[in-house]
């Protein structure tokens, strides 16, 4: 098992193996990939940070709207604050405890909320080289109409989006667009020149995180 620690009230779990130049970087519940992250370092040649301990709901909504499914609690739009966090102190404290490098490449990988998160991080700052966005929660309340509005930046690394079957078959109405968006989404980054892969997979948006997570890490890890 490898090292777990506390940055800024987060707990943080590394793979046992540390890759100097290259880090992913995985928000997502600790203990779903407690017996995963050491054999994937191995597997796919990057430094395995996995982040939790956050206020899901919160930080991962960009700007504030009503709970989903109607009676949850509202989103409070917090994830600029986050980002500022995250970019300013949790990532630089991570990789000064485990001694990587100034130049270090990184991927970001996120699911549902987590996954709205990533690209629209992706989309603001240079941080993180590529992403990963399984079961992104695209259904947000006006994300497509800010990626639409958007200058989409250049990007030299490589995005990777999943999505099952099954998801845009929830009986909660507004998440039904989730498999239009997350396919326009995909195409405008494609048109925008940036090296796009999506997968439809069979299951929900609860099946599979470990194979799923495969499928990310080797897609991401291939070379032309």
């Amino acid at each position: 098992m490898g090292k777990s620690f506390e940055i800024e009230s987060l707990h943080c779990l590394c793979s046992s193996r540390v890759i100097k130049d290259k880090a992913a970087y995985i928000l997502y519940p600790m203990d779903m990939l407690l017996g995963w992250v050491d054999a994937a370092a191995e597997r796919y040649g990057t430094t395995i940070i996995v982040i939790t301990g956050m206020d899901w709901q919160n930080v991962f909504s960009p700007w504030p709207a009503k709970g989903v499914p109607k009676g949850s609690p509202d989103f409070k739009g917090e994830s600029a604050r986050f980002m500022e966090l995250f970019n300013g102190r949790v990532i630089p404290q991570t990789e000064s405890v485990l001694g990587l490098e100034k130049d270090v490449t990184r991927t970001l990988v996120g699911v549902s909320m987590s996954g709205l998160y990533a690209l629209w991080q992706w989309m603001q700052s240079r941080m993180f080289t590529n992403i990963a966005c399984l079961s992104g929660s695209f259904w947000y309340t006006g994300f497509m109409e800010w990626m639409s509005k958007l200058k989409i930046p250049r990007k030299d690394g490589k995005g990777y989006f999943l999505l099952g079957t099954e998801e845009a078959k929830s009986r909660v109405r507004a998440f039904d667009s989730v498999e239009k968006n997350t396919r326009e989404i995909v195409t405008l980054l494609e048109n925008a020149g940036i090296d796009v892969t999506f997968e439809s997979v069979p299951g929900n948006h609860y099946s599979d995180p470990i194979p799923r997570l495969d499928r990310a890490f080797a897609a991401l890890s291939e070379t032309d």
